[in-house]
């Protein structure tokens, strides 16, 4: 079965961040920004690029504290056309030089918006000290509402549904619930007196029950016994607040494998490791862990099979899976990186070296050299 093509969470291609990083000269790192932008602009949601850009006010910028807290205090807008100056820093570790001295001579356009910020937001907070909530009146509406029709049940007059009742008139859960405790009793002593009815040899209580009630007739009785009945299985519905079925999102596969801990590039080796989102549905993944020196492959039994939890990659075969110790990294890693799927195998199995058991978990020493 061929494996099915992994969908891109966008519709540009997106650039390699790891083989941007590895820029040195000015040249390069201009070059690498200027095949970014496009993408970036296009791409990139504002509230990702502004997050970024406070991000980086706090951990690279040059302010002082007290400078810091000002700029932060800036409403989103004021960062629109500098933030992806930052997103792209957050991506390949550098912010060009003249894009920096640019955010930082804006300065006082930050002071000005922060205080301004500042002062709408003590506004905001007296406004909200001077307004009145209103009073509810519809617990008072709905209890006299029922009691006029209770009255005209027992009359034989005409009356409302508890339906129409309950609709034109709107109780919250505490509201239904005093209602209901209130009529629930009512109800009860309107079943027991068509029980005493019944009965031939009453007792006094019974008596004394049968006499108060006496100005209402049979029939008018049954009514108003499945009147209250209705009404009260409304009530008790209202007190029940409904939970909202929500439907899955697709997980954004970013977020998947944000806890990947993977090193981005090796300037000694001079390579770049691959986004870490094409190991979701991939068969095999091959790693190169730079501190101990040993290749690994990661392989699923079936097409497709693997996925990232955390700090781990899941779904691979422990027995189609191993790792490798390589004497020469140097040369065998160029000549590995520019093998073919199946020619990889041939060319890792003439390793001599014993195959070992790779690790579950990804660590920040470890090239991601390839995704098949």
């Amino acid at each position: 079965m061929a494996t099915k093509k992994k969908r891109s969470p966008y519709y540009l291609a997106e650039p390699n961040w790891a083989e941007f990083s590895l820029a040195e000269t000015v040249e390069k790192k201009e070059e690498a920004w200027k095949k970014s932008r496009y993408f970036i602009h296009a791409e990139i949601n504002n509230k990702e690029t502004y997050k970024s850009f406070r991000n980086w006010v706090k951990k690279a910028s040059t302010w002082t504290k007290k400078e810091k807290d000002i700029v932060l205090g800036c409403p989103d807008y004021c960062f629109l056309s500098i933030a992806e100056y930052a997103w792209f820093w957050e991506k390949t570790g550098y912010m060009l030089e003249g894009q920096q001295n640019y955010i930082y001579n804006k300065y006082d356009y930050f002071k000005q918006k922060s205080e301004e910020k500042a002062a709408e937001k003590a506004q905001a907070a007296e406004q909200r000290k001077a307004v009145v909530k209103p009073i509810r009146r519809e617990l008072d509406v709905m209890v006299s509402a029922v009691d006029s029709s209770i009255d005209d049940i027992m009359e034989g007059k005409k009356h409302g549904t508890p339906v129409s009742l309950t609709t034109s008139c709107k109780l919250n859960k505490e509201e239904s619930s005093h209602v209901y405790n209130e009529y629930a009793n009512i109800l009860d002593e309107f079943k027991e007196c068509q029980r005493v009815r019944k009965i031939r040899n009453r007792s006094e209580w019974d008596d004394q029950l049968v006499e108060g009630y006496s100005h209402v007739n049979k029939p008018n009785m049954d009514k108003l016994v499945l009147w209250l009945d209705e009404f009260l299985q409304i009530m008790i519905a209202q007190q029940q607040r409904k939970t909202p079925i929500r439907r899955k999102k697709p997980q954004d596969p970013r977020k998947i494998v944000a806890r990947l801990r993977y090193l981005q590039a090796d300037k000694d080796l001079n390579i770049a490791s691959v986004n870490p989102t094409n190991i979701l549905g991939g068969t095999e993944v091959w790693v190169y862990d730079t501190k101990r020196r040993r290749l690994g492959l990661y392989m699923s039994k079936n097409d497709g099979g693997l996925h990232v939890k955390g700090t781990s990659i899941t779904g691979y075969d422990e027995e189609l899976s191993y790792e490798k110790t390589l004497r020469k990294p140097e040369e065998q890693l160029k000549l590995i990186m520019s093998k073919s799927k199946k020619a990889i195998h041939e060319v890792v199995g003439k390793i001599r070296g014993k195959q070992m058991k790779v690790k579950t978990r990804i660590n920040p020493n470890m090239l991601l050299l390839k995704v098949q």
